[in-house]
């Protein structure tokens, strides 16, 4: 079953007037207009306009400038400006001004507003387009990265499905450890490389219908060396790297290439691990065939503080005996499979 790249929707987010229809929008006007008449009874009560309280009001121009933008920032000042002058005069609460007075003070607060509202806008925009720049890069880096990871499955019998079961299973396992959905996504998708060494292991080897024997576990052995030999330096593939080394050390040392222990392992191999593992255990194999998720589960806990972290072998358990959505994207990856899934 061919893999399927997931669509990624750039849609352009440009700044406009946020419709009031939830609690926090109805929150900022509230605020606005608070911060607009606590301004103005401020200036009646230290005198009347004009005078220094005056600039109060700009409080609630930022406020609304800030949340609104261009349709916020001018919409404000006219309030306010309208509050000391007109409003003011009309009260009685207010000294007698020419109008061209009042008038000169609500363009002051309408232009500072709508200076305020234009650079909260731009800014916006501004960051706007640094996201949309960035999701672009992701997207890129991930299409590198199935580009790579189908690659490397292509030598392999179970082309593109082990990869992308090992990516539903890490991220899962990510999740539940209480990742970020982010950094979760991240582990998943650099999971699919963790096998990318496979490329300089011969055919005859991988594809051996027995076990391998002495020399030739030896080289496959070798495979989480070239992975990362591979990746490079690269910083994009940084995490890509540590999980394609590291993926077959053992929590007690034993595992390869480089003997680590326990927590030096880094955390996403020891995901990756636990994911690839299970993978193995519950699909054919060249030289074996697939076990039940049950069986799978007990391998697990009977390996847990020797091959594997015994906290995510936990975690692991309880997601494969209480996900019933986790089990059912394996089988969706596997339709042939689904019978042992479901």
């Amino acid at each position: 079953m061919g893999m399927q790249m997931p669509s990624v929707v750039l849609a352009r987010r440009r700044p406009g007037l946020p419709r009031v229809t939830s609690w926090a929008s109805l929150g900022w006007v509230g605020a606005i207009f608070a911060t607009s008449f606590g301004a103005f009874a401020a200036v009646q009560l230290t005198g009347g306009s004009p005078n220094a309280f005056n600039n109060l009001g700009y409080v609630s121009i930022a406020l609304a400038a800030y949340r609104f933008g261009l349709q916020g920032g001018p919409s404000a000042g006219i309030l306010f400006g309208g509050l000391v002058g007109p409003f003011a005069l009309a009260l009685g609460v207010a000294q007698a001004e020419p109008p061209s007075a009042w008038l000169t003070r609500l363009a002051a607060y309408g232009g500072i507003g709508f200076l305020l509202g234009w650079l909260f806008d731009t800014a916006r925009g501004a960051l706007a387009d640094a996201h949309e720049s960035a999701e672009r890069v992701v997207a890129h880096q991930r299409d590198t990265m199935l580009a790579l990871a189908r690659t490397a499955e292509a030598k392999d019998t179970d082309t593109g499905e082990h990869i992308q079961r090992v990516q539903v299973v890490s991220e899962a396992l990510a999740r539940a450890v209480g990742l970020p959905e982010a950094r979760a996504a991240e582990i998943g998708w650099a999971a699919m490389l963790h096998d990318l060494g496979k490329l300089h292991v011969p055919d005859a080897i991988l594809l051996k219908p027995g076990p391998p024997d002495p020399e030739e576990w030896k080289i496959l052995r070798r495979h989480p060396v070239w992975g990362a030999e591979i990746l490079g330096d690269v910083e994009a593939f940084a995490l890509a790297k540590r999980i394609a080394r590291w993926h077959h050390e053992d929590f007690d040392g034993s595992g390869y290439p480089d003997g680590l222990r326990g927590v030096a392992i880094p955390f996403e191999a020891r995901i990756v691990r636990i994911a690839d593992s299970f993978d193995a255990i519950t699909n054919d194999r060249p030289y074996r065939a697939a076990r039940s998720i049950e069986e799978a589960i007990e391998e697990l806990d009977r390996c847990a503080g020797r091959q594997f972290d015994p906290d995510l072998v936990n975690l692991t358990i309880e997601l494969l005996r209480g996900s019933p959505t986790l089990l059912a994207d394996i089988a969706r990856i596997s339709l042939r499979d689904r019978g042992r899934f479901t």
